[in-house]
């Protein structure tokens, strides 16, 4: 698959990975908010959403990476592949994560776990974001 060149940039690269960062966790207080507000309807909505933005920002940009972007990067630089094994396996655990929570909150379920893997999401993203910067891209 041909990659562009925002993947490849440390700059742009860092663009995506902080705007998309921002946007899941402006998303995750809304929803920590309406949980303990005990609005749990809106709490739902709001969870759907985000799992939305998980899927279609994070994940769908991880799954680009990995189609293209990893690919050469092994190719290139084959002493990396065990990175590259280690931030295809943080995608893997974003993965894990937002199915665990879409189990819970397709039942219209949600509770103090689900919160708590919305804010591990956060977490594993962060950490994956810089580390694939410093390992992988270069201005």
């Amino acid at each position: 698959m041909a990659i562009g060149p925002s993947l490849r940039k440390l700059t742009a690269h860092r663009a995506i990975h902080n705007g998309a960062f921002s946007e899941a966790r402006d998303l995750t207080e809304v929803v920590e908010r309406l949980f303990h507000e005990d609005r749990i309807e809106e709490c739902l909505k709001a969870a759907k959403t985000l799992i939305e933005h998980w899927e279609s920002r994070i994940i769908a940009h991880a799954d680009a990476e990995e189609d293209g972007f990893y690919q050469e990067i092994v190719k290139n630089k084959p002493e990396l592949e065990k990175d590259i094994h280690m931030l295809t396996r943080d995608h893997d655990l974003l993965r894990i994560i937002v199915g665990k929570i879409k189990e819970e909150v397709d039942q219209d379920t949600i509770t103090n776990d689900v919160l708590n893997y919305f804010n591990s999401l956060l977490v594993v993203n962060e950490i994956h974001s810089r580390s694939e910067e410093e390992t992988l891209l270069s201005e």
